[in-house]
């Protein structure tokens, strides 16, 4: 089946086409995140949201353009933001840390590490479009609504993610 045919198919709402969209693709593209991550989970979680935009979109599709190269350029982007979100974490636990007044005492200095450590672990350990809500929340301080028009969201969607989010880093703190 042509890319065109694929298209054509997936702005009907055939989901065969989308099942063979996600055959053909998956499996290369998840290689190609991977091997730029190296961290194989994240990766599928990234491509699966990538098929994901793919469908909710499909009225969009251009049938004229390859449904490779616009699937390519959706889990490049959500790489580089994985890839983004994830150093801007680190670098704020980094900040963090350093952060720490030397005229605390040692044991107060490595609570707060310690602590700083564990939600840092946490806040990593969100399933990907969950922790790049959360910190285009918390660290950019973007609204909800305008998290769900960059992300092509609904704001319910975007609330219970930094709901579920929060849910998570409490448990976490305990």
């Amino acid at each position: 089946m042509s890319d065109k045919d694929l298209i054509l198919g997936l702005k009907k709402g055939d989901y065969r086409c989308y099942e063979s969209l996600f055959e053909r693709y998956y499996a290369r593209y998840v290689n190609f995140v991977d091997e730029i991550i190296n961290d194989r989970e994240a990766a599928k979680d990234l491509v699966q949201e990538s098929f994901i935009k793919v469908w909710l979109n499909k009225e969009r599709l251009d049938s004229d353009l390859s449904i490779g190269n616009y699937l390519y350029v959706l889990v490049k982007r959500a790489t580089i933001n994985f890839i983004r979100d994830r150093k801007f974490a680190e670098s704020l636990s980094t900040e963090l840390a350093e952060g720490l007044s030397s005229n605390e005492d040692g044991e107060q200095r490595v609570a707060a590490r310690e602590s700083i450590r564990r939600i840092q672990g946490a806040v990593d350990h969100l399933p990907p479009q969950r922790r790049t809500v959360f910190l285009m929340s918390r660290q950019q301080g973007l609204s909800n609504k305008e998290i769900a028009a960059q992300l092509h969201l609904s704001e319910k969607t975007i609330e219970r993610h930094i709901t579920l989010a929060l849910s998570s880093l409490r448990k976490n703190r305990s």
